[in-house]
């Protein structure tokens, strides 16, 4: 039985996820999926950064969870850190991360920068879409929520970690002057 994980980054978020969190709850009284904890989980990558990555942390080592579903509207920097912190800081290969860009109704500015951050991520290895196009406000959380009830999860292949540089200030000007 497949296990998920939701993470919010904000109580704002739950109008947007209202089918999508029925659909969840369908599914697992029908048998077919287990929602960790019973929970859906909020917490801000940005307000709340060290209880988000504990949390992550605590779904890698040993929850059995096999899908994170994370959404979050304006930057959505809540997907991408988890998938990061999943990948290069704990190698767990296991949880799939699924992320949802929630729209501002008010400030297309907004949603446009929540889509950005969870589709142009480096090396990401979030699943961001299905057939029907970009996970993106209420009908994206819904598309998302099936999809990690029953969608074919890709293999996780763990990428390359990048060393950190550490640079005179004449270096990294050399290094920019050349480039």
């Amino acid at each position: 039985m497949r296990k998920i994980a939701v993470i919010l980054g904000s109580k704002t978020d739950l109008p947007q996820c209202v089918a999508g969190l029925k659909l969840l709850k369908a599914a697992i009284e029908a048998g077919e999926v287990e929602l960790y904890m019973g929970q859906v989980i909020i917490s801000s990558i940005h307000r709340a950064t060290d209880d988000t990555l504990n949390l992550v942390s605590e779904l890698s080592s040993g929850a059995d969870v096999d899908v994170l579903i994370t959404g979050a509207g304006w930057a959505n920097h809540l997907t991408g850190v988890c998938d990061s912190y999943l990948r290069y800081g704990l190698d767990d290969a296991k949880i799939n991360v699924i992320g949802v860009a929630f729209e501002d109704p008010n400030d297309s500015t907004h949603t446009a920068t929540a889509i950005a951050s969870i589709i142009h991520v480096p090396k990401t290895k979030v699943i961001y879409q299905d057939a029907n196009g970009i996970f993106c406000g209420g009908d994206g959380f819904a598309r998302a929520c099936q999809y990690a009830v029953s969608g074919e999860l890709p293999e996780i292949k763990l990428p390359e970690p990048v060393s950190q540089e550490r640079l005179s200030l004449d270096e990294a000007i050399a290094v920019a002057d050349a480039a």
